[in-house]
């Protein structure tokens, strides 16, 4: 399949359209367009132009091309709803992201793979607690604190954060990925999600990266979800917070500690119990209780996503000190000229 085929697929996936509604829309039949799409009928400049008109797309966005890295999608994690087109679909798009952001890293000549993430053995769940306690040591990060902003946190580190658009709930069943591509590590995630199943979704990819289960009988996501855990909430912060032991808790420390450590009270509640702060008792009693009041669906003071800058930052500079056009600008973020100029009154000094 030829650039411009991948681009009319892609295009006609994100706007939810089938084969025979673009067909439609292009007043063609179904197997035209899929023919188009397959490459096997080449569009000429008139074809394209009626193209970007039925998609209401650039025609720059069908003509443009994408190093595509290779990737393995070993820990890609979803549900079994996502397959077929969808599937196929947010995988092109994430290795055009990942693309783009490895070719905004080259252009700013960043130096990459100098800062390998250290990898921690894991064979127990233990390992997997001691390994988030060693990788906030390592990092400066305190183990009596939480982490304020865990985006900037791993940026700081050379850890590339990279959100998907969920175009038409599409890919709702996607859970995360993380993968080192090219000695750069990286994080895929939905960009709509809540702000605490954002970090521990991040928390858990991270996991991914610097664990290194040996033992195939260990269940990894297992691993990966302990070590996100402690590293969000820190055994010793935990007991300082509330105690070695409690037989009872109020909602009011409960949502305290989510509003402070930025993590859902179903995950506290959890981490409570698997550090045998509570019992098994109170855990399902305070479980069925949020249950009742309808707080395992929506829990209360919902927390802010995070937000990452990096990608938009390093596209700014290279514009604006001229080493790639505001065409090409625009291009790598997805928006207009007018967007762009009109962005946070993008003043030039």
């Amino acid at each position: 399949m030829n650039e411009i085929g991948k681009n009319l697929k892609r295009i006609r996936l994100l706007k939810n359209l089938s084969l025979k509604e673009a067909g439609f829309l292009l007043n063609m039949s179904a197997p035209a367009v899929s023919k188009y799409e397959k490459g096997e009928i080449l569009p000429n400049s008139q074809k394209i132009i009626e193209f970007a008109n039925a998609y209401n797309v650039k025609v720059l966005d069908l003509l443009k091309s994408h190093n595509v890295p290779e990737m393995k999608f070993n820990s890609f994690r979803k549900r079994k709803r996502l397959q077929g087109e969808n599937l196929e679909l947010l995988k092109e798009i994430i290795q055009n992201k990942v693309s783009d952001y490895l070719e905004v890293i080259q252009l700013n000549e960043i130096k990459v793979g100098n800062n390998k993430i250290k990898k921690f053995t894991c064979n127990s769940e233990t390992d997997a607690e001691l390994a988030a306690e060693e990788f906030r040591k390592n990092y400066k990060l305190s183990i009596n604190q939480p982490i304020t902003n865990l985006i900037n946190t791993l940026e700081n580190i050379g850890i590339l954060i990279i959100e998907i658009d969920n175009t038409n709930g599409n890919f709702s069943d996607f859970d995360g990925l993380s993968e080192i591509v090219e000695d750069v590590p990286l994080i895929v995630l939905l960009n709509d999600i809540d702000g605490e199943r954002q970090r521990f979704t991040i928390a858990h990819e991270l996991g991914h990266l610097v664990l290194n289960i040996k033992d195939n009988n260990l269940n990894e996501e297992k691993m990966c979800n302990k070590f996100a855990s402690s590293l969000l909430m820190p055994k010793e912060a935990v007991i300082n917070e509330f105690g070695l032991s409690r037989n009872n808790l109020s909602f009011f420390e409960l949502r305290a500690f989510k509003n402070e450590y930025k993590v859902s009270m179903a995950a506290i509640l959890y981490r409570l119990k698997e550090l045998n702060i509570i019992s098994e008792y109170l855990y399902k009693k305070i479980n069925i209780s949020l249950s009742t009041k309808g707080y395992k669906k929506h829990e209360p003071d919902s927390i802010e996503q995070e937000k990452s800058f990096q990608f938009k930052r390093l596209v700014h500079k290279l514009e604006v000190n001229n080493i790639i056009s505001l065409n090409k600008a625009c291009e790598l973020l997805g928006i207009t000229i007018n967007e762009y100029n009109n962005e946070d009154n993008n003043y030039r000094y």
